[in-house]
């Protein structure tokens, strides 16, 4: 009877054993309007997704859908909530409104100068500010991180030089750099990145603000030639959202992975690999372009001259109607 007891105790084990070897991993869908070829998909979504999946014991696998396949840009942030996507790469600029504090990236700040030291920053006002948290409650927050703010360029359709060039211009932008585009005559137009190819070729727009990145992704070279570089300007917030139930649903091993990738750790890697990696790609948009203009440093000070100190004053006198009392504090620790 003891031998009848220890074979099916041993049989039970086995079996045990081979229903966790065989069990399928739980496999998340990771939303994103960027194409899957991109340079910012192939050299920092991707190797997260997949760092994350190493460390989850075979617990998780992500899935990719790029390209807006599973949700538009502007919709991401609600497809995550709503459980359309379990995941997201998201341009908060996209979202107008939602965290108006946040919005100060958008402005010609001089406490950063890119990505790898402006995101520390960001974690610094999101961990002091319940403010600022507050708006993402919707979904889990897994990384923030800033564009790299000497990637930044006007890319137009007529060269750009002084700021009587801007004047009457219909510039892309997102919500974050619409104050900065009317502080300089400009006519703003938000609009989702995907969009913006064809309504350049149709005169929708005149040119638009964007990055290297974006440029060689987009060719928007093909209908837009010039391009004006090193331009007074901040720098928009980028985030990776996750639905909360599809987190808390996760076996303990995949949500250690998620953990260990999210937060300040997951935010200096998309920094670094997503923002200030971008810059590699100035030489392979060059020879597709008419002209690559530096503004002069007096020309460059007089587009500061309406886009710094007056912005900052406009943001707080906005941030004090809104009854944003942290606003002052949070200008402060980004101006450091």
């Amino acid at each position: 009877m003891r031998f009848v007891k220890k074979a099916a105790l041993s049989l039970m084990l086995s079996l045990l054993w081979a229903g966790a070897a065989s069990a399928e991993p739980v496999t998340l869908k990771f939303a994103t309007q960027n194409a899957e070829n991109a340079f910012t998909t192939e050299n920092a979504v991707k190797p997260w997704i997949k760092q994350i999946e190493e460390d989850s014991q075979g617990t998780l696998k992500i899935d990719l859908y790029a390209n807006q396949t599973l949700a538009k840009g502007p919709q991401v942030w609600n497809a995550i909530r709503n459980g359309i996507a379990d995941m997201g790469w998201i341009t908060m600029g996209m979202y107008a409104g939602m965290n108006p504090e946040l919005e100060i990236t958008g402005l010609d700040l001089t406490g950063y100068r890119g990505a790898m030291d402006g995101t520390p920053l960001l974690w610094k006002v999101y961990d002091s500010f319940d403010s600022v948290r507050k708006p993402f409650a919707a979904n889990r927050i897994i990384a923030l991180w800033m564009l790299e703010k000497s990637a930044n360029l006007l890319i137009s359709k007529k060269p750009v030089r002084t700021l009587e060039d801007i004047k009457g211009m219909k510039i892309r932008c997102t919500v974050p750099y619409v104050p900065w585009v009317k502080a300089l005559g400009g006519i703003p137009v938000v609009m989702a990145m995907p969009d913006v190819y064809t309504s350049l070729q149709k005169g929708i727009i005149d040119g638009l603000l964007g990055d290297w990145e974006v440029q060689e992704g987009f060719r928007f070279y093909d209908v837009a030639g010039y391009a004006t570089a090193n331009i007074p300007i901040g720098a928009p917030v980028f985030c990776i959202a996750m639905n909360k139930s599809s987190y808390e649903r996760l076996p303990d091993a995949a949500k250690a992975a998620i953990d260990k990738h999210s937060g300040l750790a997951g935010s200096m890697f998309m920094a670094e690999h997503f923002s200030y990696d971008t810059l590699q790609l100035k030489d392979k948009c060059l020879p597709h372009m008419k002209e690559l203009i530096v503004l002069s440093d007096e020309e460059r000070l007089r587009w500061s001259e309406r886009t710094g100190r007056p912005l900052w004053e406009e943001w707080l006198k906005d941030m004090e109607k809104k009854g944003k009392k942290n606003a002052p504090a949070i200008l402060e620790m980004m101006l450091k």
